[in-house]
């Protein structure tokens, strides 16, 4: 009995310190640090099952298998990856999750009710440290506006990934009914439950709602199966208590087994059209066609919520028709996608806001992995939910149907947010979608399991210390972009090199927001008169060859230090064709025809630059939202850019008018 809660404890503290772990002084505070976690988590598991001489086990089931043959499609995918680097972390990022199954269906297997009541304190303790900073976050806003609500992140980066985690740890809590008898934890849970559903809305996060709503549809569609057989089994036996499902004949089991294939394969079909299809023709009919804020605004969708992610859609099937087959490579999303152009995306295009998701897990897949990796996760997924639930068609307990009903339709709620966010991409809804995943698989697999063999131990040991060392270069990076950062603000060139070539590695290339690193190192030599800088524009353009920014220095360079206009011009305008609204390349393109004794070509050039004072006015007060903590800087920078592109204009005229 004391081993027993030991082994709880042990599991709920681990759970919850992967969870929760973050570190200052990072760019992202959160991602590395819960990666590293995680990995060393998995590490000291698999250690000790090796010296124990202990067997994992999986699920022999066809749907497991169909989802190693995506992530091996996801690892392959790095060979011709863009962005080697991003490719690296984004699979072993990706790799948790098969790792996490692995774990917890063994534990299920072997030790259930222990490892469910582990689950439920873990999510009682991580659920607590969430509510705590969520409750002190929203005590400090000013208004409940989208603006200020986007402060209130707890600890999760994000006011969304906050609001879908609080969901998925609230509705797991609702489990206490099958696994304690007491019925005080049960009521305690409900209470925690509706208070998190109220702080869900209070947020506004709408594509949580949208989850909440689907996991309440999964559930209730559940129960009414439910009960309709428990009335045809008390009409067919009166005498006979209803414990469970209809006890099916064995001519009933074939036609059920007969009618899961089916609806399988049509919800795979369904649900494949609809995002390959469906999907692309809602996107491409939603989104705006203009950078400019009027027009988005005026658009019947919104410009902070669907409209934009329609834009990102639409842009991202762009990158699925150049790379069909096997997609541009995972975790290279970010590189591509400003090879679409930035043109009606306000925040990216006038804002020089990079983005690094797509809002839309499947669709990043689509881009990543190409038409074949969609097709195997669609694939996957809807057979673990359609399966799941005929599995619980003939669950007989009731509490073994409860539980599966919960987990089944948290599953289904997390995977409806996943078509608008981009949840799969933080280390604690990996790990808890992970454990989903185990129990649900446990549901099809029905006992059919396969023990691995003791040898497997070394090689899931090997691949959890490889993601250590993954993790470890990532974090050096990370912590070195965040020196490089603070010494960016402060004009400190040298130390913005120095910084720049240690968060660099074969890992790391390509900072937390999307920029080149040997970007940042560029500038620093040009700024201190080093003629490396140049060579460190290359490179960062061999690393992401659609950054505006990188296009611009780079046309500068190969101008001014390399004397080359063919490349110059060619850089420049790849730089005005991906972001028709950055100006600094109109700028610098127009000075060199003027330098080269072309002012009529530097005159079609800067009539190209749309930048009027309406356009002035407009970013000027959207300077708070966009820049809350320096926005009088950002305004006296959007005056400069004005006053700059008047000035080229005055300078054309003079020259043409000699």
């Amino acid at each position: 009995m004391k081993g027993g809660k030991t082994f709880i404890v042990g599991i709920a503290l681990g759970i919850a310190l992967c969870s929760l772990i973050w570190l200052p002084n990072l760019y992202d505070k959160f991602l590395i640090a819960r990666f590293i976690a995680t990995a060393i988590g998995l590490a000291i598991l698999f250690l000790f099952a090796l010296i124990g001489k202990k067997c994992w086990k999986v699920p022999n089931t066809p749907v497991f298998y169909i989802y190693l043959v995506f992530t091996l499609l996801c690892g392959c995918s790095i060979l011709w990856a863009t962005n080697t680097a991003e490719a690296v972390f984004a699979f072993s990022t990706q790799l948790l999750t098969p790792l996490i199954v692995i774990v917890f269906y063994s534990l299920l297997s072997t030790n259930k009710q222990p490892t469910q009541k582990a689950l439920w304190i873990s999510a009682a303790i991580i659920l607590a440290v969430y509510l705590f900073f969520t409750i002190v976050q929203l005590d400090l806003v000013e208004s409940f506006s989208f603006d200020q609500l986007y402060r209130v992140s707890g600890i999760s980066g994000h006011k969304n990934l906050l609001a879908i985690i609080l969901f998925i740890l609230s509705g797991f809590l609702l489990t206490s009914f099958s696994i304690f008898e007491s019925k005080l934890p049960g009521w305690l849970t409900v209470v925690v439950f509706v208070a998190n559903v109220a702080l869900v809305v209070l947020l506004k996060s709408r594509a949580v709602m949208l989850s909440m709503i689907a996991a309440v549809v999964c559930f209730t569609v559940l129960l009414l199966t439910r009960s309709r057989h428990c009335e045809e089994e008390r009409r067919s036996n009166p005498e006979k208590r209803c414990s469970g499902l209809l006890r099916f004949a064995r001519n009933d089991a074939k036609r059920i087994k007969r009618g899961s294939r089916f609806t399988v394969v049509a919800s795979i079909m369904i649900v494949y059209a609809f995002l390959t299809i469906g999907l692309r023709w809602f996107a491409d009919r939603s989104v705006p066609h203009t950078s400019e804020k009027s027009e988005i605004e005026h658009n019947v969708l919104s410009t902070s919520s669907l409209a934009e992610r329609c834009l990102l859609w639409d842009k991202t099937y762009r990158i699925a028709d150049k790379h069909p087959v096997a997609g541009c490579g995972i975790g290279n999303w970010q590189i591509d996608f400003p090879e679409t152009g930035l043109n009606g995306l306000y925040r990216a295009d006038v804002w020089n806001i990079n983005f690094t998701k797509p809002h839309n897990e499947y669709l990043g897949l689509l881009a990543e992995t190409g038409y074949l990796g969609l097709l195997l996760y669609v694939a996957f997924l809807v057979s673990l939910v359609v399966l799941s639930f005929f599995a619980l068609c003939k669950t007989q307990g009731r509490k073994d149907f409860l539980y599966g009903a919960i987990v089944l339709s948290l599953f289904v709620g997390s995977s409806v947010n996943a078509l608008f966010d981009f949840p799969n991409s933080r280390i604690e809804h990996i790990i808890w979608n992970g454990i989903l995943m185990a129990y649900l698989f446990q549901l099809i697999a029905n006992g059919k399991q396969k023990p691995l063999g003791k040898g497997w131990n070394i090689v899931l040991l090997a691949l959890a210390v490889i993601l250590i060392t993954v993790g470890g270069f990532r974090l050096s990076g990370d912590r070195n972009t965040f020196k490089m950062q603070q010494a960016l603000k402060a004009n400190d060139w040298k130390a913005v090199e120095r910084y720049g070539n240690q968060a660099l590695s074969v890992f790391y290339s390509i900072d937390p927001v999307g920029l080149p690193v040997h970007w940042y190192i560029g500038k620093a030599q040009k700024q201190t008169g080093n003629p490396q800088a140049i060579n460190s524009f290359r490179k960062a353009y061999h690393e992401a060859p659609y950054c505006k920014e990188n296009l611009n220095d780079l046309g500068l360079v190969e101008y001014h230090a390399a004397h080359n206009l063919e490349k110059a011009e060619f850089y420049l305008k790849e730089a005005i064709r991906v972001s028709p609204n950055y100006v600094y390349p109109y700028l610098n393109l127009a000075y060199i025809y003027l330098s080269e004794g072309e002012p009529q070509k530097a005159k079609e050039v800067a009539d190209a630059i749309y930048f009027d004072e309406h356009k002035r006015d407009v970013m000027k007060a959207d300077a708070v939202f966009f820049e809350p903590f320096n926005a009088d800087a950002v305004r006296q920078k959007i005056d400069a850019d004005y006053d700059a592109v008047i000035q080229l204009r005055k300078t054309i005229n003079d020259k043409l008018h000699k």
